[in-house]
Formats: C-alpha cells, structure tokens, sequence
C-alpha cells in the first residue's frame, strides 16, 4: 500500500524519520522496477536547524522544493556528481525535509549492480545516499515528484514499525560547520543493519 499525504505531514519530523525506519522505497525508472527497505534516515528541521538548506527560511532556486507540500521529493547534487533524495515533510510552507542516507535492497538487484557497476561486497550497493540513488536510477530529475503518485519514485508500507530498541540515534554526518546544530541527534539507523553507512559515534539507542 502506498503511503498516503497524511503519513508524512506531522511537524514531528523525528518521529517522521523513525517511521520512515522499514519503509518501502521503489522506483521505476525507464521500465527499470526496483526496490529497497529504508534503513537510514536524516532529519533537517529549518528554519532554525543551521545544517539546512533552508536555514532561517532562506529561499532560492535550489531550496524552493523544500517549501512544497509534504510527501514531496527533494533531490539535490553534492559534489557536482552525487545525487541524493530527501522526502518533504510537515505542512506546506514549513521546510521540514528526510534525507534517504542508505536501503536494504530487495527487487531488481540486478538493475542496481548494472547502474553501480559493482558486484560484491551486497552490502555495499546500496549503503550510503550517494550510493543507493545510483543504484536506483534516482537524479535530479525527480526533484519535485510528488511521492504519493506510483510513477517514477513513491513509498509503501514495508517491514513492521520498528520498535525503539531497533533504532540507534546519532549525529549527522559531515556536520561539523552547522554550529550548534552539528551535534543534532537527528540520524536514525535500524540496529545491527548491515545496508546502513558508516557507523560513527552513537549516542543513543531507543531515543
């Protein structure tokens, strides 16, 4: 079942991002079906989160999706190479965003080990943003799609709610300039996952 507006519209964007924890992502691109279970997620809480695009509601070209309504794509290009996917939430106008860091794949690996060129280590397919959007045809492209449609890319109910013991809470990544907000606990993994990226310092479990 494909998840609904109301899924993603609550301004709890950390309880948001725990539940996006054993979600189905997929995509269709080009004919290409493929499919993988979210086992990472990263939470950016503008306006006051200095780590986002959107701090202190700054509008530009490039952060005007974030303003969109919840349930919609925001896909964005790192190092003029790396495209990654994030999922806007809370109420229009309110730039809440989710990125995707890393999926458990489960249809059309073979579609993902031809895009990355890779064959082994599995877990390695897919376990980092950079990497799992090339595994499942995501670009720029997609930025704006809207996440409730099944054409393109969408969510669906996956794996059952992970209970609180299953999900470890840390700092984001790569935040080391964001100030106060660099230190966030707003990245949440499924424990003992082996799909999910790097694992740095934990602070907590079941937060």
């Amino acid at each position: 079942m494909i998840l609904n507006r109301d899924f993603y519209e609550s301004i709890n964007i950390l309880e948001i991002s725990k539940s996006l924890l054993g979600k189905k992502l997929c995509t269709n691109i080009e004919g290409n079906y493929c499919s993988g279970y979210i086992v990472e997620t990263e939470a950016y809480k503008a306006p006051e989160d200095k780590a986002s695009h959107a701090y202190m509601n700054k509008l530009t070209p490039r952060t005007a999706t974030m303003f969109s309504q919840a349930g919609t794509a925001y896909v964005y290009i790192i190092y003029g190479t790396f495209h990654l996917f994030n999922i806007i939430t809370a109420p229009e106008g309110i730039p809440h965003c989710i990125l995707i860091r890393a999926v458990q794949p489960i249809e059309g690996v073979d579609i993902m080990i031809g895009r990355r060129g890779i064959m082994s280590p599995a877990h390695k397919l897919t376990n980092g943003p950079g990497k799992f959007s090339i595994a499942m045809g995501i670009n720029k492209n997609l930025n704006g799609t809207d996440l409730t449609i099944p054409d393109g890319i969408w969510l669906e109910e996956g794996l059952p709610q992970c209970k609180a013991d299953e999900i470890v809470i840390g700092p984001r990544v790569g935040m080391s300039t964001a100030g106060e907000s660099s230190n966030w606990p707003f990245r949440f993994r499924i424990k003992d996952n082996q799909w999910t990226s790097k694992p740095d310092k934990v602070w907590y479990e079941g937060f």
